[in-house]
């Protein structure tokens, strides 16, 4: 069974950090399972499936975590603190 879709999952849940908000546990379950039903359909998933799993992903993609991370930065933070070598 391949596990191109759970692994797929997996890494864009990491990537947004929306598993460290209980907010989307079940949105981030949902997602996981039907990538391994996705998985399991091998190259001729129903139909349905593709629906629900592609929705998910569109969720997944949407959902805005509240957990802030010290790494990483946003465009405007980095615009002002370009801005303040000139004030």
């Amino acid at each position: 069974m391949s596990q191109t879709h759970i692994r797929a999952v997996n890494r864009t849940i990491n990537a947004l950090r929306i598993d460290k908000d209980d907010r989307y546990s079940a949105l981030v379950e949902t997602a996981r399972t039907l990538a391994r039903q996705m998985d399991k359909a091998g190259a001729e998933p129903s139909t349905r499936l593709v629906a629900a799993y592609l929705s998910s992903l569109k969720d997944l993609n949407r959902a805005t975590p509240t957990v802030e991370t010290k790494t990483s930065s946003s465009p405007t933070d980095e615009l002002e603190e370009y801005l303040k070598q000139f004030a």
